[in-house]
């Protein structure tokens, strides 16, 4: 009795390990190479260059690809946010892709950096680009700015919490943000060439408010014919200080 169910267990532990072998092997089989990979989300990017990145070719066991590895060399594009690699059995990849969008422009020696919100340089220009993009200018610029490295200043962060604060009638007259290093301000340039000394980011709420008035002062000197605003100064509680040209 004891032999018969000890034969019975070396029995069952034969088949189990024969299934095991004969899982593996249809796992690893070209049953499951891949034949399909398609790409969406992509704009600016070429189906090409995000294939190239991620090292997936066809005829690839589909359990041998690292989904995560493919996705992190995927974002070592400059203009790529995030991108995801998923299986799709039996034989398909699909790779989505979120990319950068262009925010803002920053003179750069002699050319344009194209900005994402996150302050990520993705591109440079030599001429600056068609579009209402936010132009930003500093006292003083990064030694190097390569594509994909975030501009390694303070200022930008500041600019992108004030660009969201003010409302959209508020950019349409805006010209230029512009940050002093020493002082870690900013300040804003109206269309009409006023100077709106806007400090740091303290009272946005209140600050917002009173460039509405800038502007509505700027109609009003223009309607009358008087002299314009040369600045108004907004970084301090109380009544601002103004001057006129």
């Amino acid at each position: 009795m004891i032999k018969h169910r000890s034969r019975r267990f070396f029995q069952i532990i034969i088949l189990f390990f024969i299934s095991l072998i004969c899982i593996f092997l249809f796992l690893y089989s070209s049953f499951f190479y891949i034949d399909k990979i398609t790409v969406s989300g992509i704009e600016k990017v070429t189906e090409n260059e995000v294939l190239k990145l991620s090292g997936i070719e066809k005829g690839t066991n589909i359990f041998k690809l690292d989904n995560r590895l493919c996705a992190r060399t995927i974002e070592l594009h400059p203009i790529i946010k995030s991108a995801q690699v998923t299986r799709h059995l039996p034989r398909e990849i699909k790779i989505s892709i979120v990319e950068r969008k262009m925010w803002a422009v920053m003179p750069y020696n002699d050319v344009f950096l194209v900005l994402d919100p996150e302050g990520i340089c993705i591109d440079k220009m030599v001429n600056f680009p068609v579009g209402d993009y936010c132009l930003i200018t500093m006292d003083s610029w990064p030694e190097q700015v390569n594509l994909g490295h975030a501009v390694a200043s303070p200022g930008i962060e500041m600019i992108r919490k004030i660009y969201e604060a003010v409302s959209e009638e508020q950019l349409q007259n805006i010209s230029e943000f512009h940050y002093d290093y020493i002082k870690e301000e900013i300040m804003i340039y109206t269309l009409k060439g006023t100077e709106i000394k806007f400090g740091n980011l303290d009272r946005m709420e209140e600050k917002a408010e009173l460039i509405d008035q800038v502007f509505i002062m700027e109609n009003d000197m223009e309607k009358d014919g008087t002299d314009m605003l040369e600045y108004i100064d907004i970084r301090f509680t109380g009544q601002p200080a103004l001057k006129m040209k």
